[in-house]
């Protein structure tokens, strides 16, 4: 092998080793797409123009494809963004990569380890073999969760005890937890899996008249519960959020709904309203009053009250959705939005973004949603508020969660007139993550503070 050959050696490596290093980026970093295509690009051309004039025998066609097949479907996709087309440069550009390593390693059939001569080429033999199936399997798990999320699901529901179900939770039954009257585990329908939901009443006094505060839990669509809140949050949701509005004197209603991806969008959404046609034909017998609701969803369970929301107040959109309007005229009083996820083109695009967080918002929107432009278009909750949309108080922290969103609602609500509070904090002021309301802290008794001076204005607890 003369210098020149083992020049070509090392740099098919050095770029098959990068192209690989770039698609694994290209996986995990989901908000630097385009910067990372363009590298990929480079690297094909790269890989095409070794494969082009070194003597690589059958692996020169077959890098070159491989390479070729990359450039394509990566130029396309940074033309049109559409995912499958980005599945597919992802999966030739790994292929590539492999394909470049592989035949500097054995090109030359009776110096298969030339690059490094004064190496043990037995132990390297080794250890280039085994790092190289090790980064095979890598690659093939995220090219499998490239195009399916359900093994991460799995792992995840199975991980946290959330998973879907047609039993409930625990046998039904009714006591005092902390004071207040808890019936646990009503089911509201049998559609779907995880159609059950829990009552609290304020003060184990079913009768005293008090609004009712309906809670959809978060958990990214995979996971969560209607006991456990959301685990992307630090913290316990019922003792921070759900304690204080039962102090302030709401009853409060948590449901549980079915997870994605074995049960995609819009399901959770048509649960939503079949808990409130149980709630309205039966809530009478728990103590709940069904004229006065505010709705209240965190993260993923923020979108599915606020498409919720605007089924009921939209009616375009309603029939958009095929989804008829479940509640009676005027009884949706407020609306509560803790961290939501509001526009699924913005799902894994965080302010000050935490990579793996984005890369979880990412698989977990995909889960749900799809990848559908159309769907994620109709899902968008922004888009689609109207002038009739309730009183909304809205809340984010500022690092790795969605405020740029938040404000975006705030906004179009008040161009239509939609009274709505927007709390936000300065980065500057506190490092608060997503779903922050959920731990204790000084600004979590402040945003308590602010909900409930909200709602006291738009819904008197009690009759007059």
């Amino acid at each position: 092998m003369t210098a020149g050959e083992k020049s070509e050696r090392v740099a098919l490596a050095a770029i098959g080793t990068a192209s690989v290093i770039l698609g694994w980026l290209a996986f995990g970093l989901v908000n630097q797409q385009i910067f990372l295509g363009a590298l990929m690009l480079a690297a094909m051309l790269a890989l095409i123009g070794i494969a082009t004039r070194a003597r690589l025998k059958v692996w020169s066609p077959l890098l070159m494809w491989t390479a070729a097949f990359a450039l394509v479907l990566e130029g396309a996709w940074l033309a049109v963004g559409i995912y499958p087309i980005w599945v597919g440069g992802f999966v030739c550009v790994l292929a590539a990569g492999f394909t470049g390593i592989l035949a500097a390693m054995f090109a030359t059939p009776r110096e298969p380890l030339a690059l490094a001569p004064h190496a043990s080429k037995r132990l390297l033999r080794v250890f280039l073999g085994a790092g190289t199936i090790l980064a095979a399997v890598l690659s093939g798990v995220m090219v499998t969760l490239s195009i399916t999320t359900l093994p991460l699901a799995v792992l995840l529901q199975s991980s946290t005890g959330n998973v879907n179900s047609f039993e409930p939770v625990a046998k039904t039954e009714s006591k005092v937890v902390n004071g207040a009257l808890l019936t646990n585990d009503l089911q509201y329908g049998d559609q779907f899996p995880n159609s059950y939901l829990d009552i609290y009443i304020a003060d184990n006094n079913p009768s005293v008249n008090r609004p009712t505060y309906v809670i959809v839990h978060g958990g990214g669509f995979l996971f969560g519960s209607k006991s456990s809140g959301d685990p992307n949050a630090d913290g316990s949701f019922f003792a921070q959020g759900t304690g204080p509005v039962m102090d302030a004197g709401y009853n409060v209603v948590a449901i549980d709904y079915a997870l994605a991806p074995q049960v995609p969008y819009p399901a959770p959404v048509k649960q939503l309203g079949q808990a409130i046609d149980f709630l309205q034909a039966h809530g009478e017998g728990y103590g709940l009053d069904m004229d006065r609701i505010v709705l209240a969803g965190g993260s993923a369970g923020g979108h599915i009250a606020a498409q919720y929301a605007n089924i009921q107040t939209n009616p375009a959109y309603a029939d958009q959705m095929g989804i008829a309007p479940t509640l009676e005229q005027g009884a949706l009083k407020g609306l509560v939005l803790d961290s939501a996820f509001l526009d699924p083109f913005r799902g894994s695009q965080t302010q000050t973004p935490q990579p793996l967080r984005d890369d979880l918002f990412a698989l977990a929107s995909r889960a749900y949603l799809g990848t559908d432009p159309d769907v994620l278009a109709e899902a968008n909750v922004i888009s689609h508020v109207s002038a009739g949309f309730p009183p909304t108080f809205i809340s984010d922290g500022n690092t790795g969660t969605f405020p740029d969103q938040a404000a975006d609602l705030s906004g179009k609500l008040n161009e239509l007139g939609v009274k709505n509070i927007l709390n936000l904090y300065p980065r500057s002021e506190a490092v608060l993550g997503h779903g922050f309301m959920a731990a204790a802290s000084p600004y979590t008794d402040d945003y308590n503070r602010q909900k409930l001076a909200f709602l006291a204005d738009i819904l008197p607890q009690t009759r007059h």
